[in-house]
Order: C-alpha cells, then sequence, then structure tokens
C-alpha cells in the first residue's frame, strides 16, 4: 500500500503566514495606486468642465445658472436647459437661465460623478457666482463659475490637498481652490474654473 503525502499543520501554518505577510506589503501599494488614479481623474474631470465652461461662455456670453440642472446634474453643458428640464430650486428656472441663446453645445460628452461617488459626496455641483472675489489672490470676478466637489467624508483631505496643489496654490483655505468647512475634515472643495 502507497501512503498519500498530506500537507502538515506546521506547513499550512507558513503558508498562511507568508501570504499574511505579501498582503501586508502589497496592499498598502495597491490602495496607494487606486486613490492616486482618483485624484487623476478628478483633476482631468475638473479641466474638460473648464473647457466646456469657456466655450459656452463663448457661444453664450454668459454662464449656466447655479445647479440649474439640479443637485449633482449637468447645469447645461451637455444639452441645453429649457423649462421642460431646468431645476425650479436654486434659481435653476430664472430668468436667463433656460433657452440660451447661442447655445451650440454639446460642450462635454457626459456631466459625471466624481471618481469617489460614493458615502455622503462624490458629486460634482456647478454654481455661479456674481462680483466674487476669491481669498488672497487680489482680483474680483464680475461672473465667475464655480464647480464643487462634495466631500463630506468620501473624498480624502490628502487627496483635496493634492487636487488644490495642482489646480492652484496648494493651500486649501484660499486662492482659485478652496474648501468650505474645516480644512482637516472639509465638507467640500471648490474649483474656479472661469473668472470674467
Amino acid at each position: 500500500m502507497t501512503e498519500k503525502k498530506a500537507f502538515t499543520l506546521i506547513e499550512l501554518i507558513v503558508v498562511i503566514a507568508i501570504i499574511a505577510v505579501l498582503s501586508a506589503i502589497i496592499a498598502p501599494s495597491a490602495f496607494k495606486a487606486i486613490e492616486k488614479s482618483k485624484i487623476s481623474a478628478c483633476v482631468s474631470d475638473l479641466k474638460a468642465i473648464k473647457t466646456a465652461a469657456l466655450s459656452f461662455y463663448a457661444d453664450t456670453g454668459t454662464l449656466p445658472c447655479t445647479k440649474s440642472g439640479g443637485w449633482g446634474q449637468d447645469p447645461g453643458f451637455t444639452k441645453a436647459i429649457t423649462p421642460a428640464n431646468c431645476w425650479a430650486n436654486e434659481g435653476g428656472c430664472a430668468d436667463g437661465c433656460t433657452n440660451i441663446l447661442g447655445w451650440d453645445g454639446p460642450y462635454l460628452e457626459k456631466w459625471k460623478r466624481s471618481p469617489w461617488g460614493a458615502g455622503g459626496g462624490g458629486m460634482y455641483d456647478w454654481e455661479r457666482w456674481v462680483n466674487y472675489s476669491p481669498r488672497n489672490v487680489g482680483v474680483t470676478c464680475s461672473l465667475s463659475g464655480v464647480v464643487t466637489l462634495e466631500s463630506y467624508g468620501a473624498v480624502p483631505q490628502p487627496s483635496l490637498q493634492k487636487i488644490d496643489g495642482v489646480l492652484d496654490n496648494g493651500n486649501l483655505a484660499d486662492g482659485y481652490v478652496f474648501v468650505e468647512g474645516d480644512v482637516s475634515n472639509p465638507n467640500y472643495l471648490q474649483v474656479m474654473v472661469t473668472c470674467h
């Protein structure tokens, strides 16, 4: 008779220990790579929105109204805002917000959720501000377009810091990219994409 060979308990424990050590080494690198790709995607989205806003302004002489398509929805870059698809809250259906003359879009292929689109945040919202002075920049914008990246714990503060570093001065407290709420745990990041 031939004896069947089996793993001993010690061999199994050694294999499990090796797998655990490898996982502990590899997992943080994988999570860092995932977060880094989210930051890159977000910066790319914000640059695309800026280009869309500038094209929209060149065609129409104005910017979409604040949240005219709704919270986290297209404000008029992918399809024109009409009385049928405007959002009455936040002034989206106010005079001059629908059927904007000269609209020749679409200016974006689609309005996206942010790469962190989970939890309480993860949306991009559009806002139009009048006579706004960015913090410590020394200019006043008669008309500005701002994208808000809702955070509410969904976007880590170091990621917001890196986005600010790429798009602005790296200081979350002032400039064209800044946070609202506590800088160490902000509710959202605001990015001024155009200032006229």
